[in-house]
């Protein structure tokens, strides 16, 4: 089953436009995804121009997914990467405790299915799946947490305690390591998760990646390349040193001509904001400096660079030299982030969520200024895992998937119309009509008796209508506690399939269905998840 991305709730108007009316938007992205000429064009361009940078972007990637990567045959990837013709399949994301949200996941196989697929069409290149870790983040807040279902249907939030002192975490997530309070963690989940054949197993991966001594970067890679299995993809870490070094032209840029990067994404953002919202605010300079673990912004001031949140302040001369010297004291934020990835990597497209699609929109004219290609973006494969138990619920009570977004009081009232012959709501409307029926026909004896009567025949029926109304607010709540198992099918219903009121994508962790059906739900994404779409997919599993 397939849903326009214009039936689901909190789709913005700019990546329903990028999905069925590209022709609005063409000017502010490079390539049309959907087009195989504009694909072959944009393929020969990067590989041809990657050459000089190949060996060691596959040293680089031996060495990290060496320490990295437990999917098995990545070794075949790093191979293949070594060829003239091959060019890569990105995705990524911030890194979080357990991988976190469903999406990653569904990122992730996109990605692997879309390079087989595009090597299907386009024979003449190798294409390989990468991950880019997004470990130089330091939002904690929204990587430090996972949600679940519990047995009652209830979201349930488990989250990993990581303290520094008060106020705003500085520590980009690379930098935070586990220790034993990870342990906490565990039991909530052991408590959380019904013992299954399964359950073994997910807790090995877990336990054997996100463990005290694991940086958050160093565990998501573990868990999710062990989670892949036969199903192999690169990672990249950017927050490694060496990482930095490849990317320093891009840091020595933005230093040495800011402000031109922001006034650029200024300028596109004015454009789009006449038609959409834009999501991503530039800096004057879009670097971050890391010191001592912390990352804080860089801001011009004077003649020099003072460190937000401190009283330093670093010269033109001390920058250059840390940055030849200490390129990994340097951070891109969310504008460079993308060129940064794109000037490392040979970038063949970029499977992207909605939010991702809707900022890229602000940054062509930042890749043309760095001199970079800016990828064809394909939308990763979004989906709903409808259980089959959930399936007989909606199948007895006539529910689809998308009464799902309606609010809890109307779909029970759907489901007990269902389950049930009385009518509740219909009967009293009828029992109204007929009280008022009946005062319409006494109306005209009564004042032809005594005219003055006519506010008292008002008041009487008002008095009647309440009452009758009272009847029916305690007649339904009777018939609910009647029909108790209706209303909990119903709320376990909605919580599967649009949990907290959102797309369950965004919110449950992939533990909650491996538990239940272990490699069989890996196996199904593999299966039937696109590789890019422009509908959302129901897979029942």
């Amino acid at each position: 089953m397939e849903i326009p991305f214009t039936e689901l709730p909190g789709q913005s108007q700019l990546y329903t436009d990028y999905l069925y009316n590209f022709e609005k938007l063409r000017k502010y992205y490079n390539v049309d995804y959907k087009n195989d000429d504009e694909l072959r064009n944009h393929f020969q361009r990067v590989s041809e121009s990657f050459s000089i940078k190949r060996a060691a972007l596959v040293e680089l990637l031996r060495e990290q997914n060496s320490r990295l990567n437990k999917s098995e045959g990545y070794e075949n990837l790093l191979e293949w990467l070594g060829h003239e013709n091959a060019i890569c399949v990105v995705t990524g994301q911030q890194v979080g405790l357990f991988c976190g949200p469903l999406y990653t996941l569904f990122k992730t196989v996109s990605a692997i299915k879309l390079a087989s697929e595009l090597k299907a069409r386009f024979p003449e290149f190798e294409f390989v799946p990468v991950f880019w870790l997004e470990g130089d983040d330091h939002d904690l807040d929204e990587s430090n947490h996972v949600h679940l279902l519990n047995p009652a249907s209830d979201v349930v939030r488990v989250e990993a305690i990581f303290s520094d002192g008060d106020g705003e975490n500085l520590h980009p997530l690379s930098e935070i390591r586990f220790d034993s309070s990870i342990e906490l963690v565990y039991q909530q989940i052991d408590a959380l998760l019904p013992a299954t054949e399964f359950k073994p197993k997910l807790m090995e991966i877990l336990m054997s990646s996100y463990k005290e001594g694991e940086s958050y970067s160093t565990a998501f890679a573990g868990a999710l390349t062990q989670v892949l299995g036969k199903n192999p993809v690169l990672v990249i870490d950017p927050y490694d040193s060496k990482s930095k070094r490849l990317v320093k032209p891009v840091f020595e840029k933005e230093i040495q001509t800011y402000p031109r990067t922001s006034e650029e994404v200024i300028r596109q953002s004015a454009e789009l904001e006449e038609t959409y919202h834009v999501q991503v605010k530039p800096r004057v300079l879009n670097l971050f400096y890391i010191e001592d673990g912390l990352r804080r912004g860089l801001e011009p001031i004077g003649g020099g660079f003072s460190i937000r949140g401190t009283k330093r302040r670093l010269m033109p001369e001390q920058i250059r030299t840390i940055l030849e010297t200490k390129p990994q004291s340097f951070s891109a934020n969310v504008v460079l982030r993308p060129i940064c990835q794109d000037y490392v990597l040979p970038t063949a497209g970029y499977v992207a969520g909605p939010g991702e699609i809707s900022y890229f929109a602000q940054l062509k004219g930042v890749y043309e200024r760095f001199g970079v290609e800016m990828p064809p973006l394909f939308p990763r494969g979004s989906a709903t895992i409808l259980e089959r138990k959930i399936a007989r619920v909606m199948e007895k009570y006539r529910l689809g998937i998308r009464d799902s977004f309606d609010d809890l009081e109307s779909i029970m009232k759907r489901a007990l119309a269902t389950a049930s012959p009385e009518n509740i709501p219909e009967e009293f409307e009828r029992t109204s009509a007929d009280i008022k029926g009946s005062f319409d026909r006494l109306q005209p004896l009564i004042e032809r008796v005594d005219p003055t009567l006519k506010a008292t025949v008002d008041l009487t029926i008002s008095k009647m209508i309440h009452q009758l109304e009272h009847l029916q607010e305690k007649t339904t709540a009777a018939y609910r506690r009647k029909n108790e198992q209706v209303l909990q099918q119903t709320r376990k219903f909605q919580q599967s399939i649009f949990p907290n009121r959102e797309l369950q994508e965004r919110v449950l962790n992939f533990t909650y269905f491996y538990n239940k059906y272990g490699d069989a739900f890996i196996e199904l994404l593999f299966r039937e998840l696109p590789a890019y779409s422009n509908f959302h997919t129901v897979l029942t599993i």
